[in-house]
């Protein structure tokens, strides 16, 4: 497998899409399952900006054996809202939690942009996710080698291949994806 391709984690289960197109990131870390009181806590943080939420839920990421084989990154980057949508929330959750993170671990963060407002991702289908996230992001080039992605829930993965994608532009040579919780695979729900 070249090295720029997505490893799965032993005993897990890759869907026909995985299959396929392999992802561009070298690994996935989304300890937590998207349902039941996880999404509850996921919808305060994200809707209400609940940080008590939010601190359980990286207390919980943490204890999940978050760090793989190869370690700590030398930077975190956590995927942006648009501008527009981070007033109207009144903040952006994925850089909070890089940030968070980023203290934690004693890990600096980096800053992404996302150039578009494009419909709230929930709203789409999967094919409409890889297809509106192309060209999505920014980033200033002269990233360390080492880079994790954060974000509170991964679905299909189009937002976070794109970041991924985006950071490998900008020098990154291994790229990971960290997420609070995934969807449920098909064969769990």
């Amino acid at each position: 497998m070249p090295e720029h391709r997505w490893r799965r984690p032993a005993g897990e289960r890759l869907c026909g899409r995985c299959l396929v197109e392999p992802f561009s990131f070298h690994e996935v870390r989304t300890p937590l399952i998207y349902r039941d009181e996880i999404r509850r806590l996921v919808q305060r943080f994200k809707a209400e900006a609940h940080l008590p939420s939010a601190q359980l839920l990286v207390a919980l990421f943490l204890e999940a054996s978050l760090v793989g084989e190869n370690g700590v990154p030398d930077a975190l980057i956590g995927v942006p809202r648009h501008p527009v949508r981070a007033r109207r929330f009144g903040f952006d959750q994925g850089q909070w939690l890089a940030c968070e993170l980023g203290r934690r671990l004693g890990v600096p963060v980096r800053r992404a942009w996302r150039r578009r407002d494009d419909r709230p991702q929930h709203e789409l289908g999967s094919r409409a996710r890889r297809r509106i996230a192309s060209g999505m992001f920014g980033i200033a080039s002269g990233l360390p080698r080492h880079v994790a992605l954060v974000d509170d829930v991964m679905t299909t993965g189009a937002t976070l291949e794109r970041l991924a994608q985006a950071c490998r532009r900008a020098g990154a040579r291994r790229v990971d994806a960290w997420a609070l919780a995934r969807t449920p695979p098909p064969w769990l729900c």
